[in-house]
């Protein structure tokens, strides 16, 4: 009897052993599945009224994996120059892609620019500064801290800004020359907690009305990542997690407004497959069991 393992599908399982048994390619190695990755394309995003959406690279950055996701209509999040020049091999236009990554290197903003990407997300005085030298005029959001809690992966001590900060930060960025359009958030990665979002959306009203009440008319709003997937534990699924965000959007913000959503491990996570090889068992603390890989 064949065992499959804890959260693989079964089509995705034979597809693995299928490949084994006719490939004599020596692992270590990662098989993804095509298929799976075609069905959250189709899901991600779709229970989200205005919603675009940005595949963070950094999840996997393999160029097949980026070029499938172009040829099905994705955008891509990148955060260092190294994801740029891949994009750039597969040939994305610039318009397609954004950077959430409020802290970035000055060669990647001097590459960024050259390619044509004109979306920068932000949470400091000094990233501000930064932008007006290398991207004066660009479309810039800025990053507010919201709670993790329920996430596996927390960012909020990383990245993001209060509000009251964060509405300063607007005014910075506008007065220096660049055109602020958004805010932006991150729920934390591996998010179980879909009142992560609520909670988050709830500060995001709150800085859209500074904003508006200091002249600035933000049109975007990006939701972050953090949509969880199932490992060895069953986890709310991305259709539910994306109606209550919908429910939220439209009780706290106008039909027009853009909705950015960065999914990583939510559109290659549950795809892939690493495939390793046992060189080594023995027994530990008595009778466990030990397998070496």
């Amino acid at each position: 009897m064949k065992m499959i393992p804890e959260g693989i599908k079964k089509s995705t399982w034979n597809k693995v052993l299928d490949y084994i048994a006719m490939s004599d390619e020596r692992p270590p190695y990662l098989l993804i599945d095509r298929d799976i990755m075609h069905e959250k394309v189709r899901e991600i995003g779709k229970n989200i009224r205005n919603a675009k959406v940005f595949y963070a690279v950094k999840a996997n950055p393999d160029r097949e994996v980026c070029r499938f996701l172009a040829e099905h209509g994705l955008g891509f999040e990148i955060a260092s120059e190294g994801e740029l020049r891949i994009l750039a091999e597969i040939g994305v236009a610039p318009e397609r892609i954004i950077t959430s990554n409020p802290m970035k290197t000055f060669r990647f903003m001097e590459e960024a620019v050259a390619y044509g990407v004109n979306y920068f997300a932000y949470d400091s005085k000094a990233e501000v500064d930064k932008m007006v030298s290398y991207a004066p005029g660009a479309n810039v959001y800025v990053r507010l801290v919201v709670p993790n809690e329920g996430s596996e992966w927390p960012l909020s001590k990383k990245f993001g800004v209060e509000i009251e900060e964060a509405a300063s930060l607007l005014i910075y960025a506008r007065d220096r020359g660049l055109n602020p359009v958004g805010i932006t958030f991150h729920v934390g990665s591996q998010c179980t907690n879909p009142y992560n979002w609520q909670s988050a959306l709830d500060k995001a009203r709150q800085l859209w009305d500074t904003a508006y009440d200091a002249g600035i008319h933000l049109t975007m709003l990006d939701i972050g990542g953090g949509y969880p997937i199932r490992y060895t534990k069953n986890v709310v699924d991305i259709e539910t997690i994306e109606k209550k965000i919908d429910a939220s959007l439209r009780q706290r913000f106008s039909d027009d407004i853009e909705i950015f959503v960065e999914p990583g491990r939510a559109v290659v996570g549950e795809s892939g497959v690493f495939v390793g090889t046992v060189i080594g068992k023995t027994k530990r603390s008595g009778d466990e069991n030990w397998l070496y890989i």
